[in-house]
C-alpha cells in the first residue's frame, strides 16, 4: 500500500493518472464538525496500483484535482456528489468526464441508489467490512483497520465500473448513463444562491414580506458568521431563534437576550451584526422584500391525470429495469400536465422531455396526455404483471 506523504510522490501518482487516461476515486472527510467538510483522506486507484494520499501532509491537490477537470481523463467514483462537490470548492474546477457507478447501477438495472458494497457483490462478488464507516479520519496516525477500509473503497472500483458498463452496452444503455453523469460537468450543479438561503429555514413561509426581508439578511449573516469562524452554520444561530428574531424582529441587544435559547456568549459574539442585520430587513423598500415562491394550485382533474402518468412512469421503469428515482419524480410529471395543457413543450429544457428520459418515457407520456388510447395488460402470475400497448382505434380501456 502506498500511502502519500509528499508532493513529488503526488506528481508521481498524476503522471500513472495521465498514462492511464482513467482513474478511480475515493474521499474521506467529516462532514459535521465545520462550515465546509474537512478532507481527510484521498484514495486513488489506476489499473494497476492503488494510492491512499494523506491531505495533512500534502497539503496541494491542484495536480490532481486538475485530473478529475481533465476531459481527456475519465475519474471513476460512487455516489459522486459529495465527493465532487468537496473537489470543486477546493479548487474550483468544474469535474469533466465523470463515471458514477451508482448511477450506472440504476441503468443497468441493479436497483439506485445502490450502496457500494451491496452492488460490489452483486457484480463482482466481492465482501467487503464496512467497519470504518464512522471512523475519526482525522486522527493520525491511522489505524491499519481503516488503511485497509480506504484501499477497498476504491481498488474496486474501476472493475467494477467495467462490469456496469459492460452489461449497459448490451442493453443498449450505456449513452443514457453517461447523459446522466455529464450533469456533474455543469457549473450550476455546485454554485448556490445565497439570496434563497431563507427558503430552507423551517417555519419560514408563514412569514409575511417583511419578515421574509429580515430573516433573509439574518440567514446571510449567519452564514458569513459560520465560514468565518468555521463551524455549521445552525451552531451559530438555530433556524427556531432566526424564526423569532424575524416575527418579532428587537429594537436592542436586550431584547435578543429575552429570546428563549438564546445564549449569551451568541449575543456577545454576534449582537450587533444581528441588529444590523434586523435593521436593513426592515429598511428594505417593500417591493425589494422577498415573497414566499407560491405554490400554484392544480386543478383536481389535473393531479389525477398526474397520478394515473406517474402510476404509468412507474409501469416504464419496471418494464425497463430502470430505478423510477433515475427517471422522474411525482412533480415532474405533474408539471409534464401543465406544460402539455399550457402547449409550453416546445424549447422546453425539462428533464422529460430531452435526452433518454423523453426517449423511454416523455414521448409516451405526452402522446398518452394529448389523447391517444391506451391498453393496461394485467397478468399477476407475469413479469412484469402489467404490460402498456397503444390502441390507435379502440378507447382505452383496461384489459385484465
Amino acid at each position: 500500500m502506498n500511502i502519500i506523504i509528499k508532493d513529488s510522490d503526488l506528481k508521481d501518482v498524476c503522471q500513472k493518472i495521465d498514462r492511464n487516461g482513467r482513474f478511480a476515486m475515493d474521499l474521506e472527510f467529516i462532514p459535521e464538525r465545520n462550515f465546509h467538510p474537512v478532507l481527510c483522506l484521498v484514495q486513488i486507484a489506476t489499473d494497476d496500483e492503488t494510492f491512499i494520499i494523506d491531505p495533512l501532509k500534502v497539503q496541494d491537490l491542484s495536480e490532481l484535482w486538475k485530473r478529475v477537470a481533465d476531459t481527456n481523463i475519465q475519474t471513476v467514483l460512487h455516489a459522486a456528489v459529495q465527493d465532487l462537490q468537496l473537489i470543486f470548492r477546493l479548487s474550483s474546477l468544474v469535474p469533466n468526464n465523470i463515471f458514477d457507478t451508482q448511477i450506472a447501477a440504476g441503468f443497468a438495472g441493479l436497483g439506485y441508489p445502490a450502496g457500494y458494497g451491496k452492488l460490489l457483490q452483486q457484480l463482482l462478488g466481492i465482501t467487503i467490512a464496512k467497519s470504518e464507516s464512522f471512523s475519526d479520519w482525522l486522527e493520525r496516525p491511522l489505524a491499519d483497520a481503516q488503511i485497509e477500509y480506504a484501499r477497498e473503497d476504491v481498488c474496486h472500483l474501476l472493475a467494477m465500473a467495467d462490469k456496469t458498463v459492460e452489461m449497459l452496452k448490451g442493453q443498449g444503455r450505456l449513452d443514457w448513463a453517461l447523459e446522466e453523469c455529464r450533469a456533474y460537468s455543469q457549473r450550476e450543479y455546485y454554485v448556490r444562491e445565497d439570496r434563497e438561503l431563507f427558503t430552507k429555514v423551517k417555519g419560514a413561509s408563514a412569514l409575511n414580506r417583511r419578515g421574509l426581508a429580515v430573516l433573509q439578511q439574518l440567514c446571510q449573516l449567519r452564514e458569513c458568521e459560520a465560514e468565518r469562524i468555521d463551524r455549521p452554520s445552525r451552531s451559530i444561530i438555530s433556524d427556531t431563534t432566526l424564526i423569532e428574531l424575524s416575527r418579532r424582529p428587537p429594537n436592542n441587544l436586550e431584547d435578543i437576550q429575552r429570546i428563549r435559547g438564546i445564549r449569551s456568549e451568541q449575543v456577545r459574539m454576534f449582537g450587533k451584526k444581528v441588529m444590523d442585520a434586523v435593521k436593513l430587513g426592515l429598511s428594505l423598500p417593500t417591493d425589494q422584500c422577498p415573497a414566499w415562491p407560491a405554490a400554484r394550485t392544480t386543478p383536481k382533474q389535473d393531479v389525477l391525470v398526474g397520478d394515473i402518468l406517474f402510476a404509468l412512469l412507474k409501469v416504464i421503469a419496471y418494464q425497463s429495469g430502470i430505478a423510477t428515482e433515475l427517471l422522474a419524480t411525482r412533480d415532474d410529471v405533474q408539471y409534464l400536465v401543465r406544460l402539455v395543457k399550457e402547449n409550453r413543450l416546445d424549447g422546453s429544457n425539462f428533464p422529460l422531455l430531452t435526452g433518454w428520459r423523453f426517449e423511454m418515457a416523455g414521448k409516451m407520456l405526452c402522446d398518452l396526455i394529448k389523447h391517444d388510447k391506451l391498453l393496461l395488460h394485467f397478468d399477476l402470475e407475469s413479469d412484469p404483471p402489467v404490460k402498456l400497448e397503444f390502441d390507435k382505434n379502440a378507447k382505452c380501456k383496461l384489459v385484465n
